[in-house]
């Protein structure tokens, strides 16, 4: 490329300013100096075209012969993509020669950049083009844009993302928005189209909010501009979920593909084959990401035949359908997993519902993701438990998504409650495993049948909610599950009763019936095979025995466990067996082997998500610090703990009056031996930490700086959005419905604002905000 020439060809100016994308442009141009064909691909309305625009004219004056602009659009066969070409570069050759011929000849010596412009509906005719030029023209580099690959050896494939948007930035203010791309293209569009729109406090939270449900798609945001000479932003967002209806008036100068949401969609639905549009209208049923596996489970049988070939498998078609930009790629360390933007996976399921296929796929896929949970229920009692709990936690969105499409009180919901018990209490989501069991078990207008399904998610829900405090709560539960197990002969779930009675008796702080109960329990949970709940009350009894003077009991009986642990290669029940044997260690003046036994403990726990586990071995490395005088150390455990209770949706205090007091006796001692102005920085430093960066504190392990003490607690757009409506007090529902989001998703907002926060409340929150707002 020449260094600098005058500007030359046929690009065609724009009316509007481009918008953002800095790096990308230059990312784009290093691309073209380095290479000769670069393909920007992306699903319709992401910008290909403008950011190849906005690229050429950067790039005019390194051109000798100039930078041309080929739109392909309107071409209906691949055979005419060179007399496109030659009719933009202006090529006037009247003789019979073929036009690729005519082409080549005239770009040989020339030094030219060209823009192919929408290449996905003409492939092969542009491919043996772009091939051809490629071959014998040494000075033209290509440009194209495509929703689909060109798949040739030369190319360089940059996927075009949405624009930045405030997903994940500080609370919204009118100060911070303008540093996302979305947000300055919807308010430079609006103030053109709109005299006297101004971003504001007003409005910029609902600013945010738009962009974020339109995901960034530049097109999309175009689109709702347009519909603001009538509507504001709030009226918007509240007629999003018809988004194919409210997005139809674009630009009249544009293509009429792009005049609409629908038409753009449209446009790349008709560019499929057969198999694929089935398979796109399918996936629609997911909820944010799948695997492969999950792809093949849900949708992989039964696609028509295209063109009388052999029918194509789920691979193929995904990655066709990622090659024409239907489908994101996102990494997932050592699986790949695929996500649709909103408004494809919109357009699917609008498809799904045509064809009326919907109820059939969405059995399908609940049924799926049932099995799965149940294969991992199952083998929970193995080497996998890290894993397990690492899967649940990627696919949170498909299980709610599988849960909330169940008819309400039914088996399925009942069984899905009981199968994803080790997300509940062993990977930390305890109020979460809360709500869904009341949701199931509670449900209006339901026949409560007895059944197995029932008493399982029976005795489930007793155990989060002794493990929340809530032993009424309990008592009911267990109360309807010992009379099911009488009624349907259920042994096994008799046993898990009589363990959960051990367990409540423990927690109200009643050591001798715990006892009692543990020790038939025991024995009732190995003759039905119940490994993993054997394993967890030997733990329950060994704490009783510990907590009832009985050392050497407690010692043989949490090491008997500790075999059949090790013979499993399990960890998850491990480490609460290994923090029983440091407490009681702890307790009996041990200090060296209570520390070394609590932080093997934490080892073998930080395999899961930061859990109740996490908090209850945190705090007795706390006691044993306090202990020891290292009294600093200590604060920042308790402070870091007390976060954790807080995150997993209970406190210390429903693990009975024995721990509560040692927690309160260290605390004294902190209060004795710390001025209050060490003790308080010193227990904001631990509550501050990450939950990793915590963790790794209380091993002793090195440890980024901890987040300043001056710094304020920072919620989430979305969080401080919701924030804001708690304080006008409204209800989940009513923030659901403002926000068009479900009630669980409200939910789960709330509890991380409390955690973030360190509050407990809903009235906490609302005072914090009035009180940020003053």
């Amino acid at each position: 490329m020449s260094k600098a020439r005058t500007r030359s060809g046929n690009v065609p100016s724009t009316a509007t300013s481009f918008i953002g994308r800095r790096q990308q442009r230059k990312e784009i141009r290093d691309r073209l100096a380095a290479g000769r064909l670069v393909s920007l691909t992306g699903p319709g309305g992401v910008g290909k075209t403008r950011l190849a625009l906005q690229v050429a004219d950067e790039m005019n004056h390194l051109f000798a012969n100039g930078v041309y602009f080929v739109e392909l659009a309107s071409v209906s066969h691949g055979g005419d993509v060179s007399a496109a070409v030659v009719h933009a570069l202006g090529i006037v050759d009247q003789s019979n020669r073929d036009t690729t011929s005519k082409l080549i000849d005239y770009l040989r010596d020339r030094e030219i950049l060209l823009i192919l412009d929408n290449c996905e509906h003409v492939l092969p005719g542009a491919v043996a083009l772009i091939s051809e030029m490629l071959r014998h023209s040494p000075s033209t580099r290509v440009l194209v844009t495509t929703r689909t690959s060109l798949s040739v050896t030369e190319e360089f494939l940059y996927p075009v993302p949405p624009l930045t948007v405030p997903v994940d930035a500080a609370p919204v203010s009118v100060e911070s928005l303008p540093q996302f791309e979305s947000i300055r293209l919807l308010q430079e569009r609006a103030e053109a189209a709109c005299p006297g729109f101004v971003l504001d406090e007003n409005n910029a939270a609902a600013a945010a909010r738009l962009c974020i449900q339109l995901e960034g798609i530049p097109l999309a945001i175009e689109l709702a501009v347009a519909r603001m000479r009538i509507l504001s932003l709030d009226q918007i967002l509240e007629r999003l979920t018809d988004r194919f209806g409210l997005l139809t008036t674009g630009s009249r100068s544009a293509a009429p593909r792009q005049q609409t949401l629908r038409s753009l969609v449209d446009w790349s639905f008709a560019l499929c084959t057969e198999p694929e549009r089935h398979l796109w209208a399918r996936l629609s049923v997911f909820a944010g990401s799948f695997d492969l596996t999950s792809a093949e489970g849900v949708c992989g049988d039964g696609y028509p035949e295209d063109g009388g070939h052999q029918a194509t498998t789920t691979l193929d078609l995904l990655s066709s359908l990622v090659n024409q930009s239907i489908l994101v790629v996102e990494g997932q360390e050592s699986s790949m997993r695929f996500r649709m933007l909103e408004t494809i996976r919109a357009y699917g399921a609008d498809i799904l519902a045509l064809t009326g296929g919907s109820e059939e796929f969405r059995s399908r896929h609940r049924q799926y993701f049932l099995d799965v949970v149940e294969n991992l229920e199952r083998s929970w009692c193995g080497p996998d438990q890290a894993a397990s709990a690492k899967w649940m936690r990627v696919e949170r969105e498909n299980l709610n998504a599988a849960f909330d499409t169940a008819s309400p009180g039914d088996d399925y919901q009942l069984e899905l409650v009981a199968g994803l018990r080790y997300r509940w209490y062993a990977d930390g989501y305890i109020a979460e495993g809360r709500r869904w069991a009341d949701e199931a078990l509670d449900a209006p207008d339901v026949d409560r049948a007895p059944t197995p399904a029932r008493a399982t998610a029976l005795w489930v829900a007793a155990r989060v909610s002794l493990l929340q405090g809530d032993h009424t709560a309990a008592a009911q539960r267990l109360d309807e599950c010992e009379a099911v197990a009488s009624r349907l002969h259920l042994a096994d779930a008799a046993a898990h009763c009589l363990g959960l009675r051990g367990l409540a008796a423990q927690l109200r702080g009643d050591l001798a019936e715990a006892e009692s109960r543990f020790e038939v329990a025991l024995r009732e949970l190995a003759a039905v095979g119940e490994t993993a709940e054997w394993l967890m009350a030997s733990f329950e009894y060994a704490v009783v025995l510990s907590l009832g003077g009985r050392s050497a009991d407690a010692l043989a009986v949490s090491t008997s466990a500790l075999t059949v642990s090790q013979q499993r290669n399990e960890r998850w029940a491990r480490s609460y067996l290994k923090w029983c044997q440091g407490l009681d260690h702890w307790i009996q003046g041990h200090f060296t082997a209570a520390n070394a036994a609590a932080i093997d403990a934490l080892r073998d726990h930080r395999d899961f998500d930061p859990s109740l586990g996490t908090a209850l071995m945190t705090e007795l490395l706390a006691w044993i610090a306090g202990s020891t005088g290292r009294f600093e150390r200590a604060a920042q455990l308790i402070g870091g703990s007390r976060s954790l209770w807080r995150r997993t949706g209970t406190e210390l205090m429903a693990f009975g009056p024995t721990l509560t007091g040692y927690h309160s006796a260290c605390r004294g001692q902190l209060e004795q031996s710390m001025t209050p102005r060490a003790l308080s920085t010193a227990l904001r430093a631990g509550a501050k930490r990450s939950p990793t960066g915590f963790i790794a504190y209380a091993l002793a392990e090195q440890v980024a700086d901890s987040v300043p003490e001056d710094e304020p607690p920072v919620l989430t757009s979305r969080q401080r959005e919701i924030a804001a409506l708690i304080s006008k007090g409204m209800t989940s529902p009513q923030i659901a419905a403002a926000l068009v989001i479900s009630v669980r998703t409200v939910e789960s907002h709330v509890e991380n604002i409390m955690t973030r926060l360190g509050f407990v409340s809903r009235s906490q929150i609302a005072s914090w905000y009035i009180g940020q707002s003053l």
